[in-house]
């Protein structure tokens, strides 16, 4: 408690004698001296700061002087108020002062950095919210998209595995056990804000305002999009042509260890991977 009470501005001293006043009704100095564990003539100096604060008030003109805490809902309430004008105050004085960084991209080192940003950018969000996420982080994912849906957002999920989900506009993918490239999130917020990540270690994103890599991150999203509607309706034809899961298409763009998960999640033989995996003929003029 009196740490929170010095986060909040009090000092170690002034914590304690709060406290011990709001436990002690009209002490005097001498009293909460020896309650709060002071020397007498600091908590003298220390009601006298709080008198001026509006903290605690003088309630005789006796000699000892008594005093009263004045109740923590009208202190802290006034604190927050304050703090947030305070806020309210900078944050416009020093938007008015910072260059601009919509050319900047800037890095988040852990998954846990990761969610809060993404969260937050989701609940920000004013027009439209697009992501392609695994079903696993819908756990901590679906509660903000859903808010951002039911007030008004228009919402993209491209999801990979298996979820339900009952809001905006879902597109479905492989399950996660034929999902290869590794555990990855893209965001893209009112086509102005992007945000990448992997949540394979060491977890980590990058996010952006930069117009052109927003942009592609959109075209990303809106990639897999296309994918999946056309999947779902042409899955036999596209498999005829590239083969199960598309993999005969696959392997010839993906990096080498990623088209050999992939090869081994479609289940050929050796002959028929190492055909897959063999050079592309080069095309000549």
């Amino acid at each position: 408690m009196m740490e929170r009470l010095t986060a909040l501005g009090f000092t170690s001293q002034e914590a304690r004698v709060y406290v011990a006043l709001l436990q002690q009704p009209f002490a005097t100095g001498y009293e909460l001296a020896k309650s709060a564990g002071l020397q007498r003539a600091n908590v003298y100096q220390v009601l006298s700061a709080l008198v001026d604060r509006s903290v605690v008030a003088r309630v005789s003109e006796d000699t000892p002087a008594r005093f009263v805490a004045h109740p923590p809902a009208e202190v802290l309430g006034r604190i927050k108020r304050q703090t947030a004008e305070r806020a309210d105050s900078l944050i416009a004085d020093l938007a008015a002062v910072t260059a601009p960084q919509e050319q900047a991209a800037f890095t988040l080192r852990d998954r846990a950095a990761v969610i809060d940003h993404t969260v937050t950018l989701v609940r920000e969000a004013t027009r439209r919210v697009a992501v392609c996420v695994w079903a696993s982080d819908l756990d901590w994912l679906a509660g903000p998209l859903r808010a951002a849906s039911e007030a008004g957002r228009q919402v993209v999920v491209n999801v990979f595995g298996d979820a339900e989900l009952d809001f905006g506009d879902v597109y479905r993918h492989e399950s996660l056990s034929r999902t290869v490239g590794g555990h990855l999130l893209t965001v893209a917020v009112d086509h102005t804000t992007a945000l990448v990540a992997s949540f394979d270690d060491p977890a980590g994103a990058v996010f952006t305002r930069n117009p052109a890599l927003v942009r592609v991150v959109e075209k990303l999203i809106r990639d897999e999009t296309y994918m999946a509607a056309i999947y779902e309706r042409f899955a036999p034809e596209l498999e005829a042509a590239f083969g199960p899961h598309l993999v005969n298409l696959r392997t010839r763009l993906l990096p080498p260890e990623q088209a050999q998960q992939l090869i081994s999640i479609v289940g050929f033989g050796a002959d028929s991977a190492a055909g897959l995996l063999a050079p592309s003929p080069e095309v000549h003029p």
